[in-house]
């Protein structure tokens, strides 16, 4: 096994002496993996990757690289290491770099205490009653979905001619499922472990080997699982640009921390070490038991996408490519599905841990750094990459930074301030609500409050979150027609409560033809998709205001867009950027979940809706992932919620291709059914 990395480095260094320099950093950075790689042979390497990322316009990971050679006892080195790092920075200043890598922000390099009173203690049983509230939603998910699942099969062999039903599948399934997920969580760590290992190139990190790059995270981890009586973690790495840490395991003996090559290129060795805290408090608080059997869990449906997505683009069979695309749409929207029960405990966990992590090292300002440097390294390897990498979408549960918040944030011009695009984070009256299904909290409420605790400690604060100024109430008009489709649910609710009270009167006035309303539970069902219906359709102008040449906003900066801090997405704006195309191709996007615009000023998702919803298998226009790599110009609907997004209207590229989209056409197409649907049911009673 040893000598696949001193090839690598053989070819590597040769590929950087014939300018080859992307083979160059392939075989480097496999080199620099290596936990066995003498001190003097990984820091030749590395000396060689900053040569590499210089070239190729990798300016960020060349600097930050530059900073670690830079601590080198050897004088030459240190010597070295500093030139290049003068003149990266130099170079990045006058803006000769390639424009694909933008320099990084300027930090503030706030300060950290030194001596500092203990935050007060929190009551973690709520936490924990969740966690155990999470296990139990997540189970009860998994029962109905494999009783869906069997039922259907069962009624698709009783369709069938020569088929009968299979006797097995009418049992009921809920022990065998207890077991076989009883089995897995006690197997989680290790396997987990194989998932990495297997898909990912996961391999172990060594102690000595970590503390090259962050001596505190290494002290750090072995005082406090001295404190704990614990052993310490078992430490993996993973070869990829990404900055990332995974927490996993089921028992504090059996955790793992698996960090990226690019948390530890791009991040400061405090930083490290405040962003790995937070990992030490999802093993303490043991939220990371449950959210780590919810990863394994959704790993299954995922790689089904995933995999049967790649197997389909490799076939000439239209059938086949077809039925692929169907399957692998399944599993992803099982992936979405399984996902969901977790949210709630994913989201409010990252707040015990960012807190255990500012009390346990005393350093919120690095946390914050650490939190921003990674959301700017997610953004610029998926600008890199060309889509959104499997690992950031699978792993999301784990990641310290949810990619979707990531994919705008993490892409700004480097002279943005963050204050000016975070106050919707921390203000906005409805950001809560609004973001009920996300995975993480919003950056800027975390950041403010990790700036409190900077506060708190009077030290300098990275960034002026303190004082905010408050906006207006979340009760008003506009967000009231924002949540239209829910408040038409909750009425159709109070509608049948009253139809309700007047049976009851009915039954003591003697007026027995009432009785119905109160035996027949259609009345009820009936009218919450026709509240649906109403409220879809009281929004529906206001969502998609109409698209003219006088209305259209074009040559706009995101940074500008993201600003308001009182902006919903009912607030549809139109708009009309260029910029390239990126996401993933084929059938992995045959939903267009991957579909991203790369313009001057940053990344922005978009999202399309095909023709009468078959636009896939019956393409009259261009498939929005037949035209990614290209350049082109989006006409659409810009809106700012929790994350950023352009409702696509129109895609249209240089040479004259276009694809459209119909969100407006299937918003209304989704109120009529439920409208008619309703109205069935009401005339068919019980």
């Amino acid at each position: 096994m040893a000598s696949v990395p001193y090839s690598s480095l053989k070819i590597g260094l040769t590929a950087l002496k014939q300018e080859d320099y992307q083979t160059a950093i392939t075989h480097l950075e496999t080199v620099c993996r290596n936990p066995s790689l003498p001190l003097h042979s990984l820091t030749k390497v590395q000396m060689g990757l900053v040569v590499a990322y210089h070239k190729t316009g990798t300016i960020g990971c060349a600097i930050a690289l530059c900073q670690k050679l830079a601590k080198s006892t050897d004088p030459k080195v240190k010597n070295w290491a500093d030139k290049i790092y003068a003149d990266l920075t130099e170079q990045t200043e006058r803006g000769d770099r390639n424009p694909s890598t933008p320099p990084l922000p300027k930090w503030r390099q706030a300060g950290r205490a030194s001596q500092w009173q203990p935050l007060c203690g929190v009551n973690l049983i709520p936490f924990w009653l969740l966690q155990v509230g999470t296990a139990v939603v997540l189970f009860w998910v998994i029962c109905e979905l494999v009783k869906l699942g069997l039922f259907f099969t069962n009624s698709l062999l009783a369709y069938l001619p020569l088929l009968e039903p299979i006797q097995l599948l009418y049992k009921d399934p809920t022990q065998i499922l207890l077991l076989t997920l009883s089995i897995a969580f006690c197997l989680s760590p290790w396997l987990l472990d194989g998932l990495l290992r297997l898909f990912y190139d996961c391999q172990p990190l060594s102690s000595d080997r970590l503390s090259q790059h962050s001596p505190e995270m290494v002290q750090m981890l072995q005082n406090y699982c001295l404190k704990r009586h614990w052993p310490l973690p078992r430490l993996g790495i993973l070869p990829t640009n990404i900055p990332l840490v995974l927490t996993y395991g089921n028992l504090p003996c059996t955790a793992r921390i698996v960090v990226s090559q690019g948390l530890l290129a791009q991040l400061e060795d405090d930083e490290i070490a405040a962003i790995c805290a937070s990992q030490l408090g999802q093993i303490t608080y043991w939220d990371f038991v449950v959210i780590s059997l919810g990863v394994l869990v959704i790993q299954i449906p995922y790689i089904v996408y995933w995999q049967v997505s790649l197997w389909g683009d490799r076939r000439s069979s239209q059938i086949l490519r077809n039925g692929a695309a169907i399957i692998a749409s399944l599993g992803y929207g099982l992936y979405y599905l399984l996902r969901s029960p977790v949210v709630w405990l994913s989201r409010l966990r990252v707040y015990y841990s960012d807190r255990f992590a500012a009390d346990l090292t005393g350093n919120p300002n690095g946390l914050s750094r650490a939190i921003l440097k990674i959301t700017i390294g997610i953004a610029q390897e998926i600008q890199q990459q060309g889509y959104t990498l499997w690992l950031l979408e699978s792993f999301n549960l784990l990641s310290p930074v949810d990619h979707q918040q990531a994919i705008s944030l993490g892409s700004l011009p480097p002279d943005t301030q963050f204050e000016s695009v975070l106050t919707w984070d921390c203000l906005n009256p409805n950001r809560h609500w609004l973001g009920f299904n996300n995975t993480h909290p919003l950056l800027g409420e975390r950041l403010q409050r990790l700036t409190h605790i900077a506060y708190y400690w009077q030290l300098p604060t990275e960034l002026d979150l303190v004082e905010l100024e408050t906006v207006a109430s979340a009760l008003n008009s506009k967000s009231l027609l924002q949540a239209a489709p829910f408040l038409g649910i909750l009425l159709s609710f109070a509608s049948g409560a009253i139809f309700w009270l007047l049976w009851k009167l009915g039954f003591v006035l003697g007026f027995w033809s009432l009785s119905w309303i109160y035996d027949d539970w259609s009345l009820f069902r009936g009218l919450v998709p026709i509240g649906f219906s109403l409220g879809t359709l009281v929004r529906i102008n206001t969502l998609f205001p109409d698209i003219k040449p006088t209305n259209v906003q074009t040559n706009i900066k995101l940074q500008d867009l993201l600003a308001s801090s009182t902006a919903l997405p009912i607030d549809g704006q139109p708009i009309r950027l260029q910029g390239k195309l990126l996401g993933r191709r084929g059938i992995s996007n045959w939903l267009g979940q991957d579909l991203l615009l790369d313009s001057t000023t940053g990344l922005v998702k978009l999202h399309h809706t095909s023709w009468l919803g078959l636009g896939y298998l019956l393409p009259r226009s261009p498939r929005p992932y037949d035209l990614i790599g290209r350049s082109i110009t989006v006409t659409g609907w810009f809106r700012r919620g929790t994350r950023a997004w352009i409702d696509i209207d129109m895609l249209r590229t240089y040479n004259g291709a276009t694809s459209r989209s119909s969100h407006p056409l299937w918003s209304t197409v989704l109120a009529s059914a439920a409208a008619i649907g309703g109205a069935y049911i009401l005339w068919k009673g019980g």
